[in-house]
């Protein structure tokens, strides 16, 4: 019961997405999870490769009072 319940709600969130970036049904009703999250990230266009934004932030010995 409860395994209906997580997937109804998965489809509600999904179905909130605009047409052309909801995932087909196949991949949404019989996929695995990560077949589902690599569909979803290459839509998106996110890379799982990408460098997180940051900032190193070097201070010198000698700069330390």
């Amino acid at each position: 019961m409860s395994f209906v319940i997580r997937k109804r709600q998965q489809v509600d969130n999904l179905m909130e997405l605009p047409k052309e970036k909801r995932p087909p049904e196949a991949i949404l009703w019989w996929g695995t999870p990560e077949e589902l999250e690599d569909w979803l990230d290459k839509v998106f266009e996110h890379k799982k490769s990408k460098k997180p934004d940051t900032l190193d932030f070097v201070i010198q010995q000698e700069d330390i009072e």
